[in-house]
């Protein structure tokens, strides 16, 4: 009896996982989503979000910020945070190709990617309004410049998270290498 409820918690979580996984990938399009069971709390705090967004304010339809407004959204937020507009619109392309829907596989969410627990500290808003997630993700931004007074270590702060960076220099990930890799790269053409 025992081993038979212990099957079931195991098949309900493994499916809960596979489940998960498979949306997390549809909102991002990445394969890696389908593969990293590692980031669960924040992925389904993430989900949670979106499906709020989706039943509560976009509707089925997933209704969309149209180009022009999330340029105003990025000219506001940047002229409030003092932060150059160039440079978000890299990251956002970096981060998520521009799709407002995105999830990575770490549970980071919207457009400027900004992980559950960071969005909340700092904003009230919805992390599926490009609005509320532009001045979320442009505010925060703006504290790791502030910080390091530096744009690749505030990038590598942004990404990899300001704990870190230790000795003022970029740690050593492959992917936050990457990442500021390419935005520079893009930023400074």
């Amino acid at each position: 009896m025992l081993n038979k409820t212990y099957k079931a918690i195991l098949y309900t979580f493994l499916s809960y996982v596979l489940l998960l996984n498979f949306l997390t990938f549809l909102s991002s399009g990445s394969p890696k989503a389908l593969i990293n069971p590692f980031y669960i709390k924040n992925r389904t705090i993430s989900m949670y979000h979106l499906t709020k967004h989706v039943v509560m304010v976009a509707g089925l339809g997933f209704v969309t910020s149209e180009r022009h407004e999330v340029d105003a959204f990025i000219q506001t937020a940047c002229e409030k945070y003092g932060v150059d507009p160039k440079l978000i619109h890299m990251m956002i392309q970096v981060e998520s190709k521009g799709r407002q829907f995105a999830i990575s596989r770490t549970g980071a969410m919207g457009l400027m990617q900004v992980m559950p627990t960071t969005f909340f500290d700092i904003s009230q808003g919805d992390p599926f309004l490009a609005e509320d997630n532009i001045d979320a993700g442009v505010k925060y931004l703006s504290r790791q410049l502030k910080k390091f007074e530096d744009i690749p270590l505030a990038l590598a702060a942004y990404n990899a998270g300001p704990n870190n960076i230790k000795d003022g220099k970029v740690p050593d990930f492959g992917e936050t290498r990457h990442y500021i890799k390419k935005i520079m790269e893009l930023y400074e053409k």
